[in-house]
């Protein structure tokens, strides 16, 4: 199947799959019977234009049950990176790096993997923004993902927490879920999942069901924290 991956004609098929998943044939699914891939990058930086992705990690969260039989993760392979600014952030050695796959060949297989799922990140802008530059450079179709905001759900369900620009280790902190000093996409992917199955409960406590229910309330407290400022 690898080898079939990368014929020329397969290049299309990713993208044209995911587009088929829509809002509005979703949004009266219930949170708790969805299927979510969990997803977690590390990168070589903060700015998207000027830096890349060095892995991906990905949980799947099935039916509220986290997949532990069906976990993904892959490390780019990237040659010479020795910056120290770098290495402070992700904890990669540049060894590691170079045992990576080619770009092309570990975004078609995170295609595969996340396909007809609703994605589920932490600051997911921040994300897509690393992910819609590496599709191109990996000679693919961009992907137009469905995709919650793990932060953006925890800032509605957790009125009380505070704390969304302190980021995710400080929403564990407050659910009493462990944190430990990770730097690894799959490791933060596997305790985002874990934060995706709590807030989950939260949502329900406050009546909020379905997907649609979600991303009303989520877009509602958008709206009340932009007119805030």
């Amino acid at each position: 199947m690898k080898r079939l991956s990368w014929l020329p004609w397969r290049k299309p098929l990713f993208a044209a799959r995911r587009l088929s998943l829509s809002w509005s044939a979703i949004d009266e699914q219930a949170l708790d019977n969805a299927a979510f891939t969990v997803l977690d990058l590390e990168t070589s930086g903060l700015e998207p234009k000027r830096h890349h992705i060095v892995q991906i990690g990905a949980v799947r969260l099935e039916s509220g049950s986290i997949a532990l039989g069906n976990v993904w993760s892959g490390l780019v392979r990237t040659h010479g990176e020795r910056s120290p600014e770098s290495l402070l952030i992700h904890e990669i050695s540049p060894q590691r790096q170079e045992q990576g796959e080619p770009l092309p060949q570990l975004m078609r297989d995170f295609a595969r993997y996340s396909e007809n799922t609703v994605w589920v990140a932490w600051d997911a802008d921040f994300d897509l923004a690393f992910l819609d530059r590496a599709w191109p450079q990996a000679g693919l179709e961009q992907a137009r993902p469905l995709i919650l905001d793990l932060a953006e759900l925890a800032a509605c369900v957790l009125p009380e927490w505070r704390g969304r620009r302190l980021g995710l280790d400080d929403c564990l902190r407050y659910c009493g879920l462990p944190v430990s000093d990770r730097h690894d996409a799959l490791g933060d992917a596997l305790v985002s999942a874990q934060l995706m199955q709590l807030l989950i409960g939260r949502a329900r406590q406050k009546g909020v069901v379905t997907i649609g229910q979600a991303r009303r309330l989520m877009q509602s407290h958008k709206q009340r924290q932009a007119h805030a400022f």
